[in-house]
């Protein structure tokens, strides 16, 4: 039986009203038929009940990691980053001791004692 996208999702959700109050001997049948209507295996069938049942809601409200680097030390980064042609953060962090002490050896970068010792303890 081929079913739209829409239809299995209309299923999905009534079933997830069903199978939240269902007693264990019920939501095993409701698994059942579940596989058999739309052909789906029993942990699909279960994952997708669960997603059905928990939509609906506004979701969950993310808050933002607080910053590490201010722009103090943000602004020199870039000015390295784009000097050796914007290696990853894997790449770049390794030669960030050396880097720091031959741009300032050069004058090409000016930075306080205490930026300093963050761009070297700077990680991937």
């Amino acid at each position: 039986m081929g079913l739209t996208m829409a239809e299995r999702k209309a299923v999905t959700k009534t079933m997830a009203k069903r199978y939240r109050a269902a007693s264990r001997p019920e939501k095993t049948a409701m698994l059942d038929e579940l596989c058999t209507l739309m052909g789906w295996t029993r942990d699909h069938s279960r994952r997708a009940l669960r997603v059905a049942a928990s939509t609906g809601g506004p979701p969950p409200v993310r808050t933002p990691r607080a910053r590490i680097y201010g722009e103090d030390v943000a602004g020199p980064l870039r000015m390295i980053w784009a000097t050796l042609n914007g290696p990853s953060g894997k790449r770049l962090a390794p030669f960030m001791a050396e880097i720091v002490e031959v741009l300032e050896r050069y004058g090409e970068l000016e930075v306080s004692p205490d930026v300093r010792d963050k761009l070297r303890r700077i990680s991937a």
